[in-house]
C-alpha cells in the first residue's frame, strides 16, 4: 500500500511542477500575453515585483517596479529614453477581490542619466472585480480583475491587471487611454524559469 501511494505521489509531481507558485517568483517566472509579449518577473522584498519585457517591442513599460506587480513605483516605457517614478501618499493595500481604494500620488519623469525630470501630482483610483477561476495552460489560479485610474495628472490612462492572489501577482494586460484602447492580451503562459 505504501509504494503504491509513493508511486502515485511520484506520478502527481510532474504535473504540478509545471504550475507556478508563490515561490516561484523569487526564482523568476516568464508570463507569455497573446499579443506574443513575453516578460521575466521577479519577486523581491516585502512584495514588490519587478517585470521586465525580454521582447521590448509593445506599447507597455519595458520595465516596471512595484508591490505586487499592480503598484508602480518605477518604470520605463519602450522606446523612451526616460524613467518614471510614482510615490504613493498612502500605504498601498494588497489587492483584493472587490476592493474600492484610492490615493494621491507624486510622480516625476526624468530623461535617463539627467539629474532633473517633470514632476506632476495625480490622484489613483484602484478597483478590483470578483475572483473567478482561470485557466492558464494546464493550471487553474484563482484571479480577478484590477483597475487603476490615473486622473489629474498629465497622462489620464486606466490600466487594467489580472491578478493572481494566491500568487501575490498580478501583470497589466490592457491599458486605455481617453481616446482608445492600445493594448489587450490576455496571459498564456506562467512557466518557472
Amino acid at each position: 500500500m505504501f509504494l503504491r501511494l509513493a508511486f502515485l505521489a511520484a506520478m502527481a509531481v510532474p504535473a504540478s511542477a509545471e504550475c507556478v507558485n508563490y515561490v516561484s517568483f523569487a526564482k523568476g517566472v516568464t508570463v507569455k500575453l497573446a499579443d506574443g509579449s513575453s516578460w521575466s518577473v521577479h519577486r523581491e522584498a516585502h512584495d514588490v515585483i519587478r517585470i521586465e519585457e525580454s521582447k521590448a517591442s509593445g506599447n507597455y513599460a519595458k520595465y516596471v517596479v512595484g508591490p505586487y506587480g499592480v503598484y508602480q513605483t518605477e518604470s520605463t516605457r519602450n522606446g523612451s529614453a526616460t524613467v518614471s517614478e510614482y510615490h504613493y501618499v498612502r500605504d498601498v493595500p494588497e489587492p483584493v477581490a472587490g476592493m474600492d481604494w484610492t490615493s494621491n500620488v507624486k510622480a516625476v519623469t526624468t530623461k535617463i542619466g539627467a539629474s532633473d525630470g517633470d514632476k506632476w501630482r495625480e490622484k489613483v483610483h484602484v478597483t478590483a472585480g470578483a475572483a473567478q477561476a482561470l485557466k492558464v495552460g494546464a493550471c487553474r489560479y484563482q484571479a480577478f480583475g484590477v483597475d487603476i485610474g490615473h486622473v489629474g495628472g498629465p497622462y489620464p490612462t486606466v490600466q487594467h491587471f489580472t491578478y493572481f492572489p494566491d500568487l501575490r501577482f498580478g501583470i497589466q494586460t490592457r491599458i486605455t487611454y481617453p481616446q482608445d484602447t492600445v493594448k489587450k492580451a490576455a496571459v498564456v503562459s506562467m512557466t518557472e524559469d
